[in-house]
Order: C-alpha cells, then sequence, then structure tokens
C-alpha cells in the first residue's frame, strides 16, 4: 500500500490500505485508550508510510463557517508512520462540535463540488450541516441514535414509526411522556419489542426533525447513510413533503480522505 486511512470511533480504529486512489478491505481493531498502539500494530513493521486519520482524539477542530479544511501539519509517531491528522468542526452558537462526520462532508463535496444545501449524517450523533458555496455554513448535531440504542434493542419488521414522527413533531415538548407511554405499552404486551422499536425511533427522530427545522426546511437534503436508521431518516423526510437524496457515507468518507491526500 501506498498509504492508509483511519477512522477512529467509538473505542475502535478502522484502516483502509490504499494504493494511489483504490481502497483494499477496512481492517477494524479495539484501540481503547490507546489508538496510536492500535494503529502501529495494523500497519506493516518496518515499512514507512503515511496515515491520514479521522477522528483522531486530541485535534483541534475548525471553526465554521469554513471550507472542509485540510490536514493538520504531520505528526510523526515513530520513523514509520507519518499521521495526517483530520479536524473536525467546531461551532460557538449552538454549541456544537463533530470529528469524522466532518470528513464524510469533506468526501461529499469532493464529490459534488456544487452541491448547495443540507447533508444529514445519521450515526449515534446524528448531524445536519448547511452547506454553501462549498463551506459548512452552520451545522447541528444530534444524540438520537445513541438515545435510541440506550432505550430499545434494534428489530425489523415494525409498526408505528410514522405516527410517531407525527406526533413528535407536532408536540416535542411531550417527547418524555410518549417514550415513557411506549414503554407502559411494552410492559402491558400492548406492543411488540419491534413496535416499541420502531415507535420510540419515530418519537425521537420527530423531535430531532422539529429541532433541526432550520436546517431542512425548503432546502434539498441529501441524507449520508445506509441501513435501517439512515432509511427512517428518509422516510421521516418525507411525511414532511421532502425527498431527500442518498449517499453512501463509507464512499463519502474515503473521499474525504482521497480529497486530503491531494492536498499533502
Amino acid at each position: 500500500m501506498d498509504w492508509a486511512a483511519a477512522e477512529w470511533t467509538a473505542g475502535e480504529v478502522r484502516l483502509w490500505p490504499m494504493h494511489g486512489d483504490a481502497e483494499g478491505a477496512a481492517i477494524t481493531a479495539p484501540a481503547g485508550d490507546d489508538p496510536v498502539a492500535a494503529l502501529r500494530a495494523m500497519l506493516a513493521p518496518g515499512v514507512a508510510i503515511d496515515v491520514i486519520a479521522a477522528g483522531w482524539p486530541g485535534t483541534a477542530p475548525v471553526r465554521v463557517p469554513c471550507p472542509p479544511p485540510p490536514p493538520l501539519p504531520a505528526l510523526a509517531l515513530d520513523p514509520q508512520v507519518t499521521l495526517h491528522r483530520l479536524p473536525g468542526l467546531v461551532q460557538d452558537r449552538p454549541a456544537d462540535l463533530i470529528g469524522a462526520q466532518a470528513t464524510r462532508i469533506a468526501g461529499h463535496l469532493a464529490r459534488h463540488p456544487d452541491f448547495d444545501g443540507v447533508l444529514c449524517l445519521p450515526g449515534p450523533q446524528s448531524v445536519w450541516a448547511q452547506i454553501s458555496a462549498g463551506e459548512v455554513v452552520s451545522f447541528r448535531s444530534f444524540l438520537t441514535g445513541e438515545l435510541l440504542s440506550a432505550l430499545t434493542a434494534s428489530a425489523d419488521e415494525s409498526t408505528g414509526f410514522a405516527e410517531a414522527v407525527q406526533d413528535a413533531l407536532s408536540r416535542p415538548a411531550g417527547l418524555a411522556a410518549e417514550l415513557s407511554s411506549v414503554r407502559a405499552r411494552l410492559a402491558l404486551d400492548r406492543i411488540t419489542p419491534s413496535d416499541a422499536h420502531a415507535q420510540t425511533a419515530g418519537l425521537l427522530i420527530g423531535a430531532e426533525l422539529a429541532g433541526a427545522r432550520p436546517w431542512w426546511l425548503g432546502q434539498p437534503v441529501t441524507v449520508i447513510g445506509q441501513g435501517w436508521l439512515a432509511d427512517r431518516y428518509a422516510e421521516a423526510l418525507v411525511l414532511q413533503g421532502v425527498t431527500p437524496a442518498m449517499a453512501d457515507p463509507t464512499r463519502a468518507l474515503l473521499d474525504g480522505f482521497r480529497a486530503a491526500r491531494r492536498t499533502l
């Protein structure tokens, strides 16, 4: 490999060996509190290599509004490994901070340089980013995915999502009470665990849409995500008359790494 791309997230390092612009299969390893040791163990010993990293702990973020930031000055981990850290983004009002999601935003803009609108990135920390003239103008993140994982177990076939979205959008102040009601109906065997999961997701995503309304109302929206949760965000937006485009989050991340590589 010519170089490597790495993402640190949720206590793991995910690494892609890169040959030019072509990526190899991803390798994932637990990092704990020492991502540097995890990174060294994933690389071939004795081979000098540049690693471009997103979400790296201790990396100073860049304040918005700004274009996607380039890598910070190189950091030599040892004679073989040179680390190029990609900054996250920070915002004062409202106070907010994102890490590796900033690289996905950069990757989407590298592939779609004329994009003007809003990017929605679902995940444990979902992000809504307003993009104009190649810059991130503002953003807002929500802990919806993290709350959903804490409240219910994932499930497949289910009902009640759309109704829950509309309930939370129309009455966001009642979110905590409605979540309690879902738990009560589940305990009383009036709904299945799958339905409880869908309805909890609908309430949380509906409340998020209410809070993020300035970012998506009247805007073209692209959801950078895959899987059940990303599909639910798209469904919730369609319920509000917004038909989002969909983008692959891994491709966006790798495009962000490739764009960063071209600046070195």
